[in-house]
């Protein structure tokens, strides 16, 4: 593999990730508004600053999965991941 094809590979693991955690972020912002919490509030539940909670609902941070899982927490969320089998022979 070329230099040139492993930065494309590394770019979309990365592409990958961040979207994922976006994913993740705009979950917890909808439940956030949803259930009436405030920043604030989802602050002094979850142990992150207010404005570090802000930065990630705007899309001006990329979060720690650390940071992603208090604010879960703090919400009571679950994070449930499934691995899916394709069809080989299709």
């Amino acid at each position: 593999m070329s230099t040139y094809e492993e930065m494309q590979l590394m770019q979309k693991e990365d592409d990958l990730q961040e979207f994922i955690i976006l994913e993740l972020i705009s979950e917890i912002s909808n439940e956030r508004e949803e259930i009436g919490m405030s920043q604030r509030e989802l602050s002094k539940i979850s142990g992150i600053p207010q404005k570090t909670i802000s930065r990630l609902e705007n899309g001006m941070d990329v979060p720690k999965f650390k940071t992603l899982f208090k604010l879960l927490n703090a919400l009571n969320l679950d994070l449930k991941i499934e691995v899916i089998h394709k069809n080989k022979f299709t």
